[in-house]
């Protein structure tokens, strides 16, 4: 494995402790979502070759995180960062990261700088009619693609691999056409926020985490989800949904074989720096 890469994994890991920390002191559940959870399942840790950890967060808990969150001191290391708190933060999702460890990212057109991270993503209700749900999933990925495009070349890897045919339509015309200036990216974001928060929670028998890189392939029953299970993680554990094995499938057909190298997306870093 890189060296920078590792290292860059072992920061996340004193992150994903601290966080859990947070979360035990103040009673918030969370699950290891995407990437995160298929490395605990099938590595026992990171998956090789990944370069961050995903969490998610039912939204309540997740509203409530974010102001625990957004009072940490500024001395401190550990920064949290969203679109609220933070001016020039485009990304919907919040996350924390260790500016002691600084990395730039090369997946999207305009390079970024940025810092050891973790992905802190709401876990939002859907409505439990199945045309209601239909409806709110092609209501929330019309204003996600509208979002995308008021930001694209800070925002879009163009480079990714797999993606479907109307995605790589789609990457196309934002390549192809000045369709980026149509678009407020606050009012974007504002527009996401009113409908991924518009079903309530506790009414609701389904979760997804819409703005992550599946979508709403995403999205499953609360009951899969269920009170969380523990998983081993490096040299910890990860809480994740209590059945894995139907998320797991649902997201990546065969999950237990190692897609071929060529086939293994990431974020193009480059580790500048760990002063820690």
């Amino acid at each position: 494995m890189d060296e920078s890469l590792r290292a860059l994994q072992l920061k996340e890991l004193d992150l994903l402790k601290y966080f859990q920390q947070v979360c035990k002191d103040n009673h918030i559940e969370y699950y290891a979502l995407g990437g995160t959870l298929l490395g605990a399942v099938r590595h026992k840790g990171f998956i090789p070759w990944d370069d961050d950890i995903d969490v998610g967060i039912p939204r309540p808990d997740y509203e409530r995180l974010c102001k625990i969150l957004e009072g940490l001191p500024e001395s401190s290391n550990i920064k949290f960062r969203s679109y609220k708190n933070s001016e020039g933060c485009i990304r919907y999702f919040g996350h924390i990261e260790d500016t002691t460890f600084k990395v730039v990212r090369h997946d999207k057109l305009k390079a970024e700088e940025t810092f050891a991270w973790i992905d802190l993503f709401p876990l939002d209700a859907m409505p439990n009619n199945g045309l209601l749900r239909k409806l709110k999933v092609y209501q929330v990925l019309l204003l996600r693609a509208m979002y995308r495009f008021s930001c694209f070349d800070r925002l879009v890897d163009v480079n990714k691999k797999g993606r479907p045919l109307h995605e790589r339509i789609l990457v196309w015309i934002g390549l192809h056409t000045p369709i980026q200036k149509l678009f407020d990216t606050k009012k974007c974001l504002a527009r996401l926020e009113r409908a991924l928060t518009a079903t309530p929670y506790e009414k609701s028998d389904y979760l997804v985490n819409a703005m992550g890189a599946y979508k709403f392939r995403e999205m499953f029953h609360k009951k899969y989800y269920g009170k969380g299970k523990m998983y081993p993680f490096e040299d910890t554990e990860i809480c994740g949904p209590e059945d894995y094995d139907f998320v797991c499938t649902q997201l990546y057909g065969d999950y237990m074989t190692p897609p071929k190298a060529d086939d293994r997306n990431h974020h193009a870093l480059q580790t500048v720096s760990d002063d820690a």
